[in-house]
């Protein structure tokens, strides 16, 4: 009889254990996703937005004119460097069919080969199938960059290559004890929410690198659960997901600290070896079926606030995956789902629909005046106006580092030019105070309505160039097209 207690306890106790752990391991699968995509959206995003800087240089009547005669580089070389401080670009440059630097945007004249991400052969070889994404090294700060080269052509025909390089935004943890990570096509890691994980292999490389002499992170899969991988030289329980990227040459990961459910499988390990030595006789089967009756008891009601605890998280993920952190607006992601809506809306019901692209002036010389905490005041104090001076069915989302858009439904070109000069007269008029310095703040806009059958992409292209055309202008003011 004691003997049937005791094993009727130990498989209740096994049954909780189970239950734990599933539940446990399926979270942080669930928030390791959720993390990966996230951060896949957003290097997604960062290279859409350089190619539409490419297509837009492309089009430059100085481009065309100098494919056809290549000596006449001042013009194109004065709209190179326009566009590389008005989109905050790095580096440009523009190299000929056989890979030779006939233009360039930020480097001095003596230094524009040293750079280039690519040897020119390969470079050659690689445009004849059409634009190039790369995710790679800065040869001369040893950071990582993205680099995307687009073929430029005449009469059919690829004469030259548009070569572009940014650096890639800083990510940071989205949930606690998530981090994570890019590696490029060797699967080398180039970008990390850790700085000591920086340019080590995630997995053992398959061909012979310099990199090959650093230790791999990944270390295989634990034997006590197969879900769990161990991780760096102290072989840590992680859980790990990779975004899918297929058209990409880095891969996205996700690594979730999985150290409580090891230690629950553990648990679970031992209290089985304790249940083979107590079946052995009556005072052990008796002292086993009271530890084990407490423990079940101790064990419902930790997983009772376990499970509070992630639903909080969840919902704290949630918000999280569509809020930008500084400012409190919509993040990218979050404008870009509403954006296709409202597109959606307008050709249903034949509706009008605005949009204004907006960038901070001289936001960089303020981060460089003042610092990043007060750059971090003036971005916060403008996003806090503009909110408070647009309709409750606008969205204003925070798009990138000093740059906005302002959705507009049910709004004509002829409408909201009014309510955006308002507000651009506003933000003139309202500085920010600080105990001991006051930051005038003004912005640029591009204002565009959107046409029936336009897509997302060509809306936001077009309000980047109307954008661009309100720099160019002298800054302070909004262009349409």
């Amino acid at each position: 009889m004691l003997l049937t207690v005791a094993l009727f306890s130990w498989f209740s106790s096994q049954y909780w254990l189970n239950q734990r752990i599933h539940l446990l391991l399926q979270d942080l699968q669930q928030q390791s996703q959720l993390v990966a995509m996230a951060a896949s959206r957003e290097l997604q995003n960062h290279t859409r937005t350089v190619e539409n800087i490419a297509v837009a240089l492309a089009g430059l009547s100085s481009t065309q004119q100098l494919l056809r005669n290549p000596r006449m580089t001042s013009r194109f070389n004065e709209d190179l460097q326009h566009y590389s401080q008005a989109f905050g670009l790095e580096d440009i440059w523009l190299v000929d069919g056989h890979g030779k630097v006939f233009a360039y945007g930020n480097r001095l004249p003596s230094s524009v080969n040293q750079a280039l991400p690519l040897p020119p052969g390969k470079l050659t070889a690689i445009l004849k199938d059409g634009s190039v994404h790369r995710f790679a090294l800065d040869p001369d700060t040893g950071k990582p960059a993205f680099y995307y080269a687009f073929p430029l052509t005449r009469q059919k025909r690829i004469v030259a290559a548009l070569i572009i390089k940014t650096s890639p935004n800083e990510m940071t943890n989205l949930v606690l004890h998530i981090n994570t990570l890019v590696t490029d096509s060797d699967g080398v890691i180039l970008l990390a929410d850790k700085p000591e994980w920086m340019l080590h292999p995630l997995t053992p490389l398959l061909r012979k690198q310099p990199q090959d002499t650093l230790f791999p992170l990944l270390q295989g899969t634990s034997p006590l659960l197969p879900d769990i991988q161990l991780f760096g030289p102290q072989r840590l329980p992680i859980v790990q997901y990779q975004a899918e990227q297929p058209e990409a040459d880095y891969r996205v990961h996700a690594i979730a600290d999985a150290q409580p459910v090891y230690t629950l499988a553990e648990n679970k390990d031992r209290l089985s070896g304790l249940v083979a030595v107590g079946v052995t006789g009556s005072l052990w089967g008796l002292i086993l079926t009271v530890l084990t009756l407490k423990r079940n008891k101790k064990y419902r009601a930790t997983m009772s606030r376990a499970n509070d605890e992630l639903v909080r998280l969840n919902q704290q993920l949630k918000s999280l995956a569509t809020t930008d952190f500084l400012t409190y607006c919509p993040n990218r992601r979050s404008a870009e789902t509403r954006l296709q809506q409202e597109l959606a809306n307008a050709r249903r019901y034949g509706s009008p629909l605005c949009i204004l692209t907006q960038d901070l002036d001289y936001f960089k010389h303020i981060n460089d005046q003042y610092g990043h905490d007060v750059g971090d005041q003036v971005l916060q104090h403008f996003a806090k106006h503009i909110r408070e001076a647009i309709r409750d069915t606008d969205l204003f989302a925070r798009t990138g580092g000093e740059e906005f858009l302002l959705i507009l439904p049910q709004t004509t070109l002829q409408q909201a030019l009014p309510l955006t000069q308002r507000l651009l007269d506003n933000i003139s008029a309202t500085p920010l105070y600080l105990v001991d310095k006051t930051v005038s703040i003004s912005f640029s806009g591009g204002l565009i309505q959107a046409h029936e059958d336009e897509t997302m992409n060509e809306l936001l292209a077009r309000a980047d160039r109307a954008l661009y055309s309100a720099k160019e202008a002298g800054r302070c003011r909004i262009h349409t097209e």
